[in-house]
């Protein structure tokens, strides 16, 4: 999921912005970016549920709105691992651990690092430090892979890889580091406050970090260096004039509440009051246990009382899901449509009632939905669900091109190819139809030239 809007970020000292790269230009970035990216799909368990991700991910846009790099394409996803870390790979490919998140305990903490991973990127941290290697780009980000992947489950290895991938020349490469930290936090600072979030959360999460950091340290603490120096720093740049800006909201709680019991092996821990509480958040995680126990009767008889006190979309999300758990499809529809019209254009409602049309026999109504998405999210999800839709409504050339479409927005340019030559290939397809296929076609072919 990727929105871009473009704003410029105001700090209190000049930023390196943009410099000259010697052996590594922004189209190179692109194309590894997008192979660093691919490579973590194939070996990592990534969180695919929709409502976290898009929470991410808005949290994420908006924060990088308000950096130097606000044009480009920023992509934020979690990683389901129980160290604390998160990276920004290249071509602003930010990686956040969930155990980074269970760790935070308000939005302002969690934003304070993807504003600090968004200030590597503007920045271009890394960038510069395969430029400075004397490596191979290649061989550096196969480096930064390897310990990427291994550090998700062994800390202590992932660090010795990258140590003896990358600093070949141990000092200047250990202060070139400390001097991107200490950089990243001061531009994350001002877009912490540009954005409207209270910085204060950087400094609170720094202090859990090093208050729990066991012997050795925390995988964090390894690829972030972090030391009462850099605490005592953070918390001189922190503006009184932003002190008054909120730190957390609902939507991370329930967030944390959602990621808690999908984690979870033991769900049905989470039905006790006297653990989760009586107020909204705490009700609605008992409710997300009770649909992972199979007691769905439990789950709609919490929602259906939490959502006459309060409005959030995600209660009602959770009630039709627990209706289409016991097979209450039509219950969920009509919760859905009430939905939708209430919050139309939002992503996770629409997918929700175009899952929901579906099971209810109707593809048909979902197709106009789902290009109506389209004039706001540019997303490989909502083609893979158009494709889908067609396909179960006989539209096949309709469905290839969906298809098509998707794989080319996941960078998947030879597939998406093909795929437009199969619908081209269908009976019976219109000229304008021929003629936006042929369109689509030299434009991917172009950018596999380029």
């Amino acid at each position: 999921m990727a929105i871009a809007s473009i704003t410029t970020v105001s700090a209190a000292l000049p930023t390196l912005g943009d410099p000259t790269l010697d052996n590594f230009s922004r189209k190179d970035e692109q194309q590894f970016g997008l192979a660093f990216y691919r490579s973590l799909r194939a070996n990592l368990v990534f969180i695919e549920d929709l409502q976290i991700n898009y929470y991410l991910s808005s949290l994420g846009q908006r924060l990088a709105s308000h950096s130097d790099a606000a044009g480009d394409t920023f992509h934020f996803f979690i990683i389901k691992a129980p160290t604390i870390n998160a990276f920004a790979g290249p071509a602003a490919y930010i990686g956040i651990h969930t155990q980074l998140i269970l760790e935070a305990k308000n939005e302002s903490q969690l934003a304070s690092v993807l504003a600090h991973e968004i200030a590597h990127v503007s920045q271009r941290h890394l960038a510069r430090a395969f430029d400075n290697s004397g490596q191979s780009t290649a061989l550096t980000i196969a480096t930064l892979l390897a310990a990427i992947l291994i550090g998700t489950q062994d800390p202590q290895a992932g660090q010795a890889i990258l140590m003896t991938g990358i600093a070949s020349s141990q000092q200047s490469s250990i202060n070139f580091t400390r001097s991107n930290e200490y950089e990243a936090d001061r531009v994350g600072i001002g877009i912490l406050g540009d954005t409207g979030i209270n910085p204060q959360g950087m400094v609170e999460f720094f202090e859990i970090l090093l208050d729990n950091s066991p012997e050795g340290g925390i995988e964090y603490l390894r690829t972030h260096p972090l030391g009462v120096n850099r605490v005592s720093e953070a918390k001189n740049r922190l503006d009184k004039k932003n002190s008054h800006l909120p730190k957390d909201n609902l939507d991370f709680q329930l967030t944390k509440a959602r990621l808690i019991i999908m984690l979870s092996h033991h769900p049905e821990y989470y039905l006790d009051d006297n653990l989760v509480g009586a107020g909204l958040v705490g009700q609605y995680q008992k409710a997300l246990a009770a649909m992972r126990a199979q007691k769905s009767s439990l789950a709609i008889k919490i929602l259906n009382k939490l959502s006459k006190q309060h409005q959030h979309p995600w209660i009602k999300l959770a009630l039709a899901e627990a209706y289409t758990n016991k097979g209450a499809n039509k219950k969920a529809l009509k919760v859905l449509n009430a939905l939708a019209k209430l919050y139309p254009g939002y992503l996770p409602a629409t997918m929700a009632l175009v899952k929901a049309l579906n099971n209810n026999n109707m593809p048909d109504k979902s197709i106009p939905l789902l290009k109506n998405q389209l004039q706001i999210d540019d997303f490989g999800i909502i083609y893979e669900a158009l494709a889908k839709a067609y396909y179960a409504n006989g539209q096949i050339a309709a469905a290839l091109e969906s298809t098509g479409n998707q794989y080319a927005r996941q960078g998947y340019i030879e597939l998406a190819i093909q795929q437009y030559n199969n619908a081209l290939h269908q009976e019976g397809i219109s000229k304008s139809t021929k003629h936006r296929l042929e369109a689509a076609k030299d434009a991917l072919k172009n950018v596999m030239q380029h």
